[in-house]
């Protein structure tokens, strides 16, 4: 068994970090990891996602398994049957004095595949994927300034 494991402070509190993790559909929009989602966050449904891995895409259908917002999110995926490869992602979001948050973005591997994925290239991609959320509240925050009319 390995874990991968991130985690960062957030100037948002719960509820807005939740709000973007739970936004499926505009992953393509910000996520570097994730690059694409889709699917209903109930437990027990399916959603599928496409994952930017050692210069190459792969697809996964995990089953998601909690939904508690704005607390935790968690999916799991496997490789063929759960022993050869199985991935428990979890993001957990603990509120934090001032309005801010601390995400712990982790995943347990295990099966006997896990000695063939890389870690340290693994724990980047979840510090990006951290670090493009926090951009991505910090824009949503701060609208883009218009031009103002000249006339």
């Amino acid at each position: 068994m390995r874990t991968i494991r991130s985690e960062t402070v957030i100037d948002a509190p719960p509820s807005a970090v939740w709000s973007v993790l739970a936004d499926l559909d505009a992953y393509e929009e910000w996520n570097p990891h994730i690059t694409t989602a889709a699917g209903d966050l109930q437990e027990g449904s399916r959603v599928t996602i496409s994952v930017d891995q050692r210069d190459r895409t792969r697809t996964f259908r995990p089953t998601v398994t909690t939904v508690d917002a704005p607390r935790r999110l968690q999916w799991v995926g496997t490789v063929g049957p759960s022993w050869l490869f199985e991935g428990r992602h979890t993001f957990d979001l603990e509120p934090l004095a001032d309005d801010r948050t601390l995400l712990v973005n982790h995943e347990r591997l295990s099966g006997l595949l896990v000695r063939f994925v890389s870690g340290e290239e693994d724990t980047a991609a979840y510090e990006s994927m951290n670090w493009a959320l926090a951009e991505r509240l910090d824009r949503l925050r701060t609208p883009d300034p218009s031009p103002e009319s000249t006339h």
